[in-house]
C-alpha cells in the first residue's frame, strides 16, 4: 500500500493526480489493499544474535520483492502485447505473403489502418520495425546514399524534414524473406493468450507474499546456523 501510495504521490504536482491520490485513499481499493498488505505482505524480522535487521532494512527488502513482482507482471504483459496486438499485424503480413517490396501492402489493404496502436509502433517503436519493412522508406534511404558517402557524414545533424515521414495513406509494408523464420518466432501465436498473463500476474502475487512470509524464518535459519559454527567459549 506504502508502494502504491507513493507511486500515485509521485505525479502530485498535477491537480489530476492529486485528485487520485485522494480518491485512492479515501476509496474501498485502499482499505483492501492495506489488509492484504497487512495480512499476507508484511515483514517482521525478530531479533537475532549474530546480526540486526533495521525497520529501514526491512522496508527496503520489502521493496525489492514488490519491485521484481512488478517487473515479472510488466514483462508478462509486454510479452502478451508483443504477440497478441503486434503478432496480429505480423502474422497478417506473412499470411498475404508480403515477403518483398513487390508484394507490399499497404495498411488499409491488411485491414490495420486505423489501428492507432499498429501505426504508432511502425511510425516510432523498434519492435516491429525489426523484422516489418516499408517500400518507400527503403527507397528513400537508397535515394539518400549520397549522404553516406560525404566527407563530414558523420557530423551530419538530421532534421525532421530529412527524416522520412510516414504516409499511411500510400506507405506499403512487408517482411524480408530472409526474416521470415524470425517473424513466426518472434511474433507466434503460441503463448499469448492474455489468461496467460493473468495467470503470471496470480504467480507474481504468490511469490512476493511467500517471499514476505518465508524470509523471516529464512534468517533465524541463518542465525541458528552461524550460532552453531561460532566456536564455544
Amino acid at each position: 500500500m506504502v508502494l502504491l501510495t507513493s507511486i500515485l504521490a509521485s505525479g502530485s504536482g498535477d491537480s489530476f493526480w492529486e485528485q487520485l491520490v485522494s480518491w485512492y485513499e479515501n476509496s474501498t481499493l485502499y482499505e483492501i489493499i492495506a489488509y492484504l498488505e497487512e495480512r499476507y505482505f508484511s515483514l517482521e524480522f525478530g531479533a537475532y544474535e549474530n546480526f540486526s535487521v533495521s525497520s529501514e532494512a526491512g522496508v527496503m527488502i520489502r521493496q525489492v520483492i514488490f519491485g521484481v513482482a512488478i517487473g515479472l507482471v510488466i514483462a508478462s504483459a509486454m510479452i502478451a502485447f508483443t504477440r497478441t496486438k503486434l503478432g496480429g499485424f505480423v502474422r497478417k503480413l506473412l499470411k498475404q505473403e508480403c515477403l518483398s517490396p513487390e508484394t507490399a501492402k499497404t495498411l488499409d489493404e491488411l485491414g490495420f489502418f486505423r489501428d492507432a496502436t499498429i501505426r504508432r509502433e511502425l511510425s516510432r517503436g523498434v519492435t516491429l520495425r525489426k523484422v516489418v519493412y516499408c517500400r518507400e522508406e527503403e527507397e528513400y534511404k537508397k535515394s539518400n546514399d549520397y549522404i553516406k558517402k560525404s566527407n563530414d557524414y558523420k557530423n551530419e545533424v538530421f532534421s525532421k524534414e530529412q527524416k522520412f515521414q510516414f504516409d499511411f495513406t500510400t506507405a506499403h509494408f512487408y517482411i524480408p524473406e530472409e526474416l521470415k523464420y524470425r517473424a513466426e518466432i518472434r511474433f507466434d501465436r503460441k503463448g499469448s493468450n492474455w489468461l496467460i498473463f493473468l495467470g503470471s500476474v496470480v504467480i507474481a502475487v504468490v511469490f512476493a507474499a511467500l517471499l514476505c512470509w518465508l524470509l523471516p524464518d529464512l534468517m533465524q535459519m541463518a542465525d541458528n546456523l552461524l550460532s552453531m559454527m561460532a566456536p564455544q567459549a
